[in-house]
């Protein structure tokens, strides 16, 4: 019997323990909450890293790269700067890279970069391959590129994503500039995603200019193509 009411006696200590630690559990502040959705409504990406859940045939398959290309980008370290494409295509470009930190936001002109180079560079944090989807939200200049290009520097290889924003003026102005500046420094590369989503409208959301998640891995297998050929690990 003293045995018996030696285990109710433990049984109910342990239901306390564990009612009043379930009563302890914090839970999100207002604040913390607002803030959260703040950062969703933005855009605004700053991440690191790479996660690499599916296999080689799976993510080939899923981004139409070959089993060379996959193992050419996943010993890539690769340093993002972009506007809201670069936003929503994030998590899958991360998907095919060794290394992928991001510096991305939502509405970003051209000339925000160098702020954003200059902060990379202050907190060492670019790396040897630098991939640049700017020019979506408004126009550009030579000049303007030139001195990003500078900025970033000659012991990086570039890859400048050109812009598809049908019915701005701006799209083909700006393409020309990317296109020019690709062949003017041999260490800056094209990928012509224009090239590749301008007849497949059924990428896009309804503003016809972010992708969908259809969109999304055929950006992602555009990029991943055009840096296998030449991006150094």
């Amino acid at each position: 019997m003293k045995h018996q009411k030696l285990v109710y006696w433990l049984v109910g200590i342990f239901a306390v323990v564990f009612i009043g630690g379930a009563l302890i559990i914090p839970t999100p502040t207002i604040k913390q909450q607002v803030v959260s959705i703040g950062n969703a409504i933005t855009g605004n990406t700053k991440t690191k890293g790479a996660t690499h859940a599916v296999s080689d045939s799976a993510l080939g398959e899923k981004y139409q790269l070959s089993t060379s290309e996959i193992h050419a980008l996943r010993k890539l370290k690769v340093t993002g700067i972009g506007d809201s494409i670069m936003v929503r295509t994030t998590s899958d470009l991360k998907q095919i890279f060794g290394s992928f930190n991001v510096n991305a936001k939502v509405g970003r002109q051209v000339s925000a970069a160098p702020a954003v180079i200059s902060q990379l560079k202050s907190d060492n944090a670019i790396h040897k391959n630098v991939l640049v989807n700017l020019g979506t939200n408004g126009p550009t200049s030579a000049e303007e590129i030139d001195s990003i290009i500078e900025q970033i520097g000659s012991n990086h290889q570039i890859y400048w994503v050109n812009t598809r924003v049908p019915g701005k003026d701006w799209q083909d102005d700006n393409n020309q500039l990317i296109a020019a500046a690709a062949k003017k420094y041999s260490n800056v590369h094209l990928v012509d995603w224009l090239y590749v989503a301008q007849d497949n409208d059924n990428w896009f959301v309804k503003d016809n200019l972010h992708p969908n998640s259809l969109g999304e891995r055929e950006y992602t297998a555009t990029v991943g193509q055009t840096m296998a050929k030449t991006a150094e690990p």
